[in-house]
């Protein structure tokens, strides 16, 4: 599996460019960088938003459970006021039946009490000794008697005696009181208790912490100092369920905070208990609600995130193609010397090495250049030696002198046609074996003139020569017997088998810094095989040893080694139709030297 994924991989890697894959490998490591830093910075922020909440919930609580326990402290102090009636504390150790003036006396000193707070629903003393009941509650207007059975107070009766202060927190089971809260009344001599103050408060406090709590799905939740649950602000809760039960399902989160999960929904705990009484709060936030909150950060994390992401890949990309494009073109120009054009130079561009490797470029290709014209110069060389040889063996001069005779002798003899064939034979001998390499333009017309003389006596009115010449031109430079090479090409191969004549078209004129020489025939033309096979002919002149080749090809080779800057030889034919050669060459003035 994995050398198949391997072999996959290079092959992605040979079919693509370098800059792809760079741009790939750093947009993949960008992505990964931006990415983690997009979660990283997420947790990192919801983590502190959960800090700060519970941080925050804490003080509340522990402010909340301050203002409680001085609140249970005052309706301790309340419960016992009848304590410091010595009367009202006989009574209550009275073992003895009450009189109707002691009956009386309860009621009144109650009555009294009762109307001190504002807060009272319910006032209530169960005399222990006298099995009896006095107190008003929210359904009675007026201070009540009533016979009760002690036993039935023996649970509540042990709390109090279990407590630190006597007294005891029990939730109400109505909905317009908060809690109930019991006090023992207790006989100095034996510690024993005489009777239990009954007190049940309105909802007054509990509506100042719903409001700090009982909001966006928090649950708010008191409990006593035994455990006991006093009030909860959900119905997912019951009366039963202490805190101890509660914090049995609570798990730790990140190892700093309490999570417990009620109806299948995560909330946060967040607890204070006091410290004198022992009451404690809870308050629990719905992870989801936490999450909300940080939802509109989260979203602008997530697009600052992108946005720096898709900025980072986008100049990434421009600087690879930067750094990248010295070396398309250095691989570009090196496919151009593949093909044989070592006329090639690469500017400096990018970094130290890739420079340093453009300079060893740059002199491969000279020194390769200069190999190549430096052994078609030595052919050259050995042509022209074998052809001056050839000269010699002739003797040029002395056949030039014996034409002149002859064309004297034909001129005395009144055979003025006859004058007129030598003198143009020896003057295109004279031409072919004199003067330089380059000529000017009115010699080597002059020279075609001569040419087409001698080829029209041969071929009559079959041959037809148009010449547009500009005048401008006639002092410019081009190579010798180069035109004249391109009307012979025509009268070669441009006659039909079945038809001998041909018309011939030169044109010579100048464009910007060039000269454009255009041969053209009506003749047999050339097939597209012929016109790939005489373009190879002309690039296989430079491979040294394959011969110089004649007319066409000579022609071309001698163009590359001549001219310094572009110069070239194009053929555009249709077969039974016409041929053009176009030749291409720097416009030079006579008394320019090359």
């Amino acid at each position: 599996m994995l050398k198949v994924l391997k072999n996959k991989l290079l092959k992605f890697i040979h079919r693509t460019s370098l800059w792809l894959q760079l741009a790939l490998f750093i947009t993949f490591i960008c992505t990964l960088i931006a990415f983690t830093l997009i979660y990283k910075d997420y947790t990192a922020t919801r983590t502190n938003t959960i800090h700060n909440h519970v941080d925050t919930t804490k003080r509340l609580l522990t402010l909340e459970v301050q203002n409680l326990e001085h609140y249970l402290q005052t309706l301790a102090n309340y419960c016992i006021l009848p304590c410091y009636d010595s009367q009202f504390t006989q009574l209550v150790n009275q073992n003895s039946l009450f009189l109707r003036k002691d009956r009386d006396y309860i009621k009144q000193q109650m009555y009294y009490y009762y109307y001190t707070r504002n807060d009272i629903l319910d006032y209530q003393i169960y005399f222990l000794n006298q099995n009896l009941r006095v107190g008003r509650t929210s359904r009675e207007q007026r201070i009540t008697l009533h016979t009760m059975e002690a036993s039935t107070l023996k649970d509540i009766k042990q709390a109090c005696i279990t407590s630190s202060y006597n007294h005891i927190l029990l939730p109400s089971h109505t909905k317009d009181s908060f809690f109930t809260f019991y006090q023992a009344l207790i006989r100095i001599k034996n510690q024993a208790p005489q009777a239990l103050v009954e007190v049940k408060v309105n909802t007054k406090a509990l509506q100042s912490l719903l409001n700090n709590h009982a909001q966006n799905g928090n649950i708010f939740l008191f409990y006593n100092e035994i455990g006991e649950l006093i009030f909860s602000s959900t119905q997912g809760l019951s009366l039963t369920t202490s805190i101890s039960k509660l914090l049995a399902e609570t798990r730790l989160y990140k190892d700093s905070y309490t999570l417990v999960t009620l109806n299948n929904s995560d909330y946060l705990l967040t607890q204070a208990t006091g410290t004198i009484y022992g009451i404690t709060l809870i308050s629990l936030t719905p992870i989801a609600y936490i999450d909300s909150q940080i939802g509109a950060i989260r979203k602008s994390i997530v697009m600052t995130g992108i946005f720096i992401w898709l900025c980072t890949t986008f100049f990434i990309n421009l600087l690879i193609r930067f750094l990248i494009h010295p070396l398309k073109v250095l691989a570009s120009k090196m496919e151009l010397a593949g093909q044989g054009n070592f006329n090639l130079f690469i500017p400096h561009n990018g970094s130290k090495e890739i420079i340093e490797l453009t300079d060893s470029f740059n002199s491969m290709v000279h020194h390769i250049d200069e190999l190549i014209k430096r052994t078609y110069i030595a052919e050259l060389s050995e042509k022209n030696a074998k052809l001056t040889a050839l000269e010699a063996q002739l003797n040029p001069h002395f056949l030039y002198n014996t034409l002149q005779a002859l064309s004297t002798e034909a001129l005395m003899n009144d055979q003025i046609k006859l004058n007129t064939m030598i003198t143009s034979l020896a003057s295109t001998l004279r031409y072919s074996i004199k003067d330089s390499d380059l000529v000017i333009l009115q010699k080597e017309i002059q020279y075609v003139q001569n040419y087409i003389y001698l080829q029209k006596i041969r071929m009559d009115d079959n041959l037809e020569v148009v010449m547009d010449i500009e005048e401008s031109t006639l002092n410019f430079l081009i190579p010798k017997i180069s035109i004249q090479t391109l009307v012979e090409n025509s009268l070669l191969h441009g006659i039909h088998p079945g038809n001998t004549s041909i018309k011939i078209l030169i044109s010579v004129k100048q464009e910007k810094n060039q000269m454009i020489i255009k041969v053209k025939d009506n003749g047999r033309g050339i097939s597209e095989e012929q016109l790939e096979k005489l373009y190879k002919e002309f690039e296989e002149q430079f491979i040294p040893g394959t011969g110089g080749g004649i007319g066409l090809p000579n022609l071309y080779v001698r163009l590359k080694l001549l001219y310094a800057e572009p110069a070239n030889l194009t053929i555009t034919s249709e077969v039974n139709n016409y041929t053009e050669i176009t030749l291409t060459i720097p416009a030079i003035k006579e008394d320019v030297h090359v």
